[in-house]
Order: structure tokens, then C-alpha cells, then sequence
């Protein structure tokens, strides 16, 4: 792919800045790959790095800043050099990791999860928006699970979906039913939040080639840990249940023997992102959710 014009000044300019490429420097800038953000690879004295083009400022620091989280508790993320702004784009500079291997990267890829479910906090939420994707992601601190995740988290997609005419009224009377049901059938106000990736599908982990794996796109808050596992469900997760369920019990998550039942539940949320991002063509998996948990 043909780098667009002036984006590769853009992007040493921007290194420069970072302290990252020396003055006058001009090493190769390649595509990498392209989803909702265009990435860039550019090698520099043998050490590899992605440079990820992003549209606004907000949506680079708070990807950055999640990054630094994890990073802090022993999480495997690329490790992030900073953000910095190229004409009208920002980018994103880490280190990239080179693909590869198989061997080890599931038990790396349980290590991390371990670790990441084991920061718990009072409060559910987080201390400013994110993003889930490129949508924004409400939030502010929460005493109660109910009042973090309608408010922060299904209500705002479910009122974005109706306003652009994706979902039905009855819609979001089924999943706020769904919703309250389960809340408070399996006593979800009593748990503890735990800090969460917030956008864990497969896409989103990287196995390296040195055997370890490595998670990318946090959209991080405290929340339940089931939230993670049932959106890395949703797309072929590598992990099996019983994995998934021993990573809960190892974190001292109450209860996780339910979690085959609790999945669906927990995916609505990124269906409904899907919904907003994509396009009506995932009305049915919500539906299909909503039918599970016995709503026409």
C-alpha cells in the first residue's frame, strides 16, 4: 500500500520529536496492516516499531495510557513510547511484535489474564472516556455494577443504535429487562470490579514469535472480568471454558461455574458496539441473545 502524501514526513517528524529518529534520519516506512487504524512499521538501528495512525488526540492518549496500566502490573503489551501529534492525525509510536509462534502463547496469554483480574478497586468504572473501537466510551466512578454498566456502557450504544435507526424501541426494552433480571438474579451489585482489557477478541492478541503473547487496543476499566472473557467468546476464543473458568477461580471470582450461561449476557455489549460500528447486519445476534435469556 502506498503510503498517503506527506505521512511519511509526518511520521519522522513526529519520531524526531519522540527522540526516537535523529534529525535528517530517513529510514523505510512500511505499511503494516489497516482495520479501523492504519499501522506502520519503521526499523531503526535493528529495533522494530509500530506506529498506528489515529484520528483524534483523546483517542491516542487514552490508548496509550491503558497500555501504560497494564504494562505497570506486569500485563505483555507492546510497550508504548508516546504520543505525538503529525499534521491533522496523531500517532502512536510502540514496539512492534513479530509474529510467529504457537508454542507457549496460550499458557503467556493465561499468565497475563491472571494478572489483569487480580487489580481490584471500590469502584466500577473509570477516571475519564475511552474508546470501544473508534465509539466513545462513557466514563466516571460507580458504587454499584447496575449503574456502571447501564449507564456507561449499554445504554449509550443502545440510544446511538435507535437514533441512527438500527434497533427497534423494543429492543432496548428487551436487553434493560434482560439486564435488570440478571443483575440482580446473580447478584452482580455484590461483586468486586476488577480491571478489565475492555476489548478482548482475538484480533486483539498477539502471539509472538519469542513464545509470549501480547494484548493490544485496551480500552481498560474496572469491571467484571467476565465482560472479557464472553467478548473473546465471541469470535473463536483460544482459550476453552474450563480455562477461562479456572482463570476466574485463580482470581478469586465468585461463582465462575456459571459462566456458560452467563456469556450471552455479557456479549450484548459488544454486539450492540458491533450494531453502532458495522452496520444492522449483527441485529440478529442481539436478538439471538435476547432469545436465549427467554425475549422475543
Amino acid at each position: 500500500m502506498v503510503i498517503k502524501a506527506g505521512l511519511e514526513e509526518a511520521i519522522y517528524d513526529g519520531l524526531e520529536r519522540l527522540g526516537i529518529l535523529n534529525s535528517g534520519f530517513r529510514p523505510k516506512v512500511s505499511f503494516h496492516s489497516s482495520s479501523l487504524n492504519e499501522i506502520y512499521l519503521i526499523a531503526i538501528s535493528g529495533h522494530s516499531f509500530a506506529v498506528k495512525v489515529i484520528s483524534n488526540r483523546e483517542m491516542a492518549e487514552t490508548e496509550k495510557e491503558s497500555l501504560e496500566q497494564l504494562y505497570r502490573i506486569g500485563v505483555r503489551v507492546p510497550e508504548c513510547y508516546g504520543t505525538v501529534q503529525a499534521g491533522n492525525v496523531w500517532l502512536l509510536v510502540m514496539d512492534y511484535i513479530e509474529s510467529g509462534a504457537s508454542s507457549g502463547t496460550r499458557e503467556d496469554l493465561i499468565r497475563s489474564l491472571k494478572l489483569l483480574y487480580r487489580k481490584d478497586s471500590n469502584s466500577w468504572g473509570w477516571n475519564r472516556n475511552n474508546y470501544i473501537g473508534t465509539l466513545s466510551q462513557k466514563n466516571r466512578w460507580y458504587q454499584t455494577f447496575g449503574e456502571f454498566f447501564w449507564d456507561s456502557r449499554l445504554s449509550p450504544q443502545l440510544d446511538l443504535a435507535l437514533s441512527r435507526k438500527l434497533i427497534l424501541s423494543r429492543d432496548i426494552e428487551n436487553v434493560e429487562e434482560v439486564f435488570q433480571k440478571f443483575t440482580e438474579e446473580w447478584s452482580l451489585n455484590r461483586s468486586k470490579p476488577r480491571l478489565i482489557h475492555g476489548d478482548l477478541w482475538s484480533g486483539n492478541i498477539l502471539a509472538g514469535k519469542n513464545g509470549h503473547s501480547y494484548l493490544i487496543d485496551p480500552s481498560i476499566s474496572f469491571s467484571h472480568p467476565e465482560q472479557d472473557l464472553a467478548m473473546l467468546s465471541l469470535f473463536g476464543s483460544p482459550l476453552n471454558l474450563e480455562e477461562m473458568q479456572q482463570i476466574l477461580s485463580s482470581s478469586g471470582i465468585d461463582d465462575p461455574g456459571h459462566l456458560k450461561d452467563r456469556i450471552p449476557f455479557w456479549q450484548m455489549y459488544p454486539v450492540l458496539v458491533h450494531i453502532n460500528l458495522f452496520g444492522p447486519s449483527y441485529l440478529s445476534s442481539l436478538r439471538q441473545i435476547l432469545r436465549y435469556y427467554g425475549k422475543a
